[in-house]
């Protein structure tokens, strides 16, 4: 679906009487709003409380004393945009600069480009925790977090690692309420029907229909043991992406 067709859609809900909160919030959820690229002003907050910074450092450190004063009017104009109103001083210029200039101090191990500043910014919820066991232990609703996320996992949801070797460590997976057979002899996120135990393993199928969830080594592929035996499922599904957060999605 098109971006004139997004907005016509959401345009007549809003003039169908449904809250505005309400539609955006499925729209976003669906990947149906409008793409606009502006200026991620949470980003640049971020960066200022965690450094100490202000606006006005950056200016003074970037732009001639002549310059200054017309450099802030312009920020100013970005941060607090008026509808179709010029811009001469863009949000492509300021976010360049800006991550030049934070670069110059950044003590993070990634280095900030401009495109941290740009765009929407799209969290996922981190919903449980993986232990030693290899078993995933599920938050309350009202404990669990965010994180920020690329958009193309925006659908999904996340596991925090607390096993020694991967503590912080976030696997993504998309939420299901399905068997996916792709997932077979791979790493997977899985309930047990019976038990309705979370297990996070190797799923290994059986000629019966049912499973076990093994262990296997990282470094050698071999296998360390059986987490669960012949169990039947309700559900699996794969971890696509698995990554430990940093300045970008903390």
């Amino acid at each position: 679906m098109n971006n004139t067709l997004n907005k016509k859609l959401l345009e007549y809900s809003l003039k169908s009487g449904y809250n505005d909160e309400f539609i955006k919030g499925y729209m976003k959820r669906n990947n149906l709003l409008p793409k606009e690229f502006t200026f991620r002003k949470e980003s640049l907050d971020l960066i200022l409380k965690r450094y100490n910074k202000k606006i006005i450092d950056f200016v003074r450190d970037t732009y001639l004393p002549k310059e200054q004063k017309n450099k802030l009017a312009q920020i100013s104009k970005i941060l607090n945009p008026k509808k179709n109103a010029p811009h001469y001083y863009t949000i492509n210029d300021l976010a360049y600069d800006l991550s030049t200039w934070i670069n110059n101090f950044n003590t993070s191990n990634v280095s900030i480009t401009p495109q941290f500043f740009m765009g929407e910014n799209v969290q996922i919820e981190c919903i449980g925790e993986l232990f030693g066991n290899g078993q995933i232990g599920l938050h309350k609703i009202k404990d669990r977090h965010k994180i920020n996320i690329h958009p193309k996992y925006t659908s999904f949801q996340a596991i925090e690692c607390q096993t020694e070797h991967k503590r912080g460590l976030m696997m993504l997976f998309q939420p299901t309420k399905n068997i996916d057979r792709n997932v077979n002899n791979r790493s997977a996120i899985c309930q047990d029907k019976k038990t309705k135990v979370i297990w996070f393993g190797f799923l290994e199928p059986q000629s019966n229909g049912k499973f076990n969830i093994l262990d296997k080594s990282q470094s050698t592929g071999k296998t360390i043991g059986k987490l669960a035996e012949n169990i039947q499922l309700s559900w699996c599904a794969e971890v696509k992406a698995a990554y430990y957060p940093n300045i970008y999605n903390i």
